[in-house]
């Protein structure tokens, strides 16, 4: 597959690591390919998505970026990071969860969104809800806004998930190929691919990159995001778009599994970092308690309940997100002090 054209921004490829402990727990051989490392504050599996949508953005003469998420986005965070590295203008437009109190001290990702200088519009939730529940509107809006100090904006939809994002792992899945074969001698491929499922743009790009690369691997999408139906309309609206933009797209390797969002988008039980720590302490993995750490959750234990429905080479995509740890910081001395009684 011809790829189109995109900038160097990540730091590949990036390495596979087997999990010697997890492995032994589960009798299967369990590796995670470690997007976490594609860079520093511009990291994560965003970049890749980025390499491809700000090249677009540059080769339109466009000198401003605009996108959206929640107060922890990873995806904003790492568009601020590659803005200024570029020298690019940044606006943010978040949209904050039940809870959150923007006047608070920042944290995470929000806290070097601030560092970064980038623009930060809060969205009134009520608002959002009153104007179709979609961030059309205020993009709309902020770019007007950009427009009026003579600057020529560039919008990057939610989690950079668009026909021309999905070319970050369509490509993604060619390194990590080789890789593999490197790494597993006599093995062509993992048998199945675990990823988190949010904005749905990375598994529908490993979905597309497994097709283009005639691999036989099974293809499995952990909804963190919500309700499924939401899961599932934001994957349909995505392969929509990449039909219309003349992507052959085959997706009958790849399934959504519910059953793992818990509380909600970006809610941790006191469990679930409990489970982040000790997997931290036994493995040296750091997952994030809103996409990576609910899905390796759910990988085991969907493991655990049809041990042969993945086979027995097993690859995790750890797609970033350690920054979203520290918003949770009050929490994780709650989870230390309990473990200390």
């Amino acid at each position: 597959m011809k790829l189109p054209h995109r900038i160097s921004l990540a730091r590949l490829p990036t390495p596979i690591q087997f999990l010697k402990k997890t492995s032994a727990d589960l009798n299967k051989e369990i590796y995670v390919w470690r997007d976490d490392l594609t860079g520093f504050i511009d990291s994560g599996n965003k970049v890749r998505k980025l390499e491809f949508l700000v090249a677009d953005a540059l080769a339109q003469g466009c000198d401003y970026l605009i996108t959206c998420g929640g107060p922890q986005s990873n995806h904003a965070r790492a568009t601020a990071a590659v803005a200024r590295q570029l020298g690019l203008g940044v606006s943010l437009l978040l949209l904050p969860r039940p809870g959150f109190d923007p006047s608070q001290a920042p944290s995470g990702n929000l806290l070097l969104n601030q560092i970064l200088g980038a623009k930060i519009t809060w969205i009134d939730p009520e608002e959002f809800q009153r104007l179709g529940s979609t961030y059309e509107p205020f993009f709309h809006r902020e770019m007007d806004s950009v427009k009026n100090l003579g600057k020529k904006p560039y919008c990057i939809p939610l989690g950079g998930s668009s026909p021309l994002g999905c070319y970050g792992y369509i490509s993604g899945v060619s390194e990590m190929a080789l890789a593999w074969t490197t790494l597993v001698p006599k093995s062509k491929t993992p048998d199945s691919i675990f990823c988190a499922l949010g904005s749905g743009g990375t598994y529908v790009g490993l979905g597309l990159g497994l097709q283009a690369n005639s691999l036989a691997t099974k293809l499995f999408g952990i909804n963190v995001i919500g309700a499924i139906e939401t899961a599932n309309l934001y994957v349909n609206n995505l392969t929509t778009a990449a039909l219309h933009a003349g992507m052959e797209v085959n997706l009958q390797n790849a399934r959504i599994i519910d059953g793992y969002v818990g509380a909600g988008y970006s809610l941790a039980s006191n469990e679930d970092l409990s489970f982040y720590r000790n997997l931290a302490s036994s493995e040296g993995i750091v997952l994030d308690p809103c996409y990576t750490g609910k899905a390796f959750q759910g990988m085991i234990s969907e493991i655990r309940k049809n041990p042969g429905s993945f086979g027995n080479k097993i690859l995790f995509l750890h797609s970033g997100g350690g920054f979203g740890n520290f918003a949770y910081s009050e929490q994780y001395q709650r989870v230390f002090q309990e473990k200390m009684i």
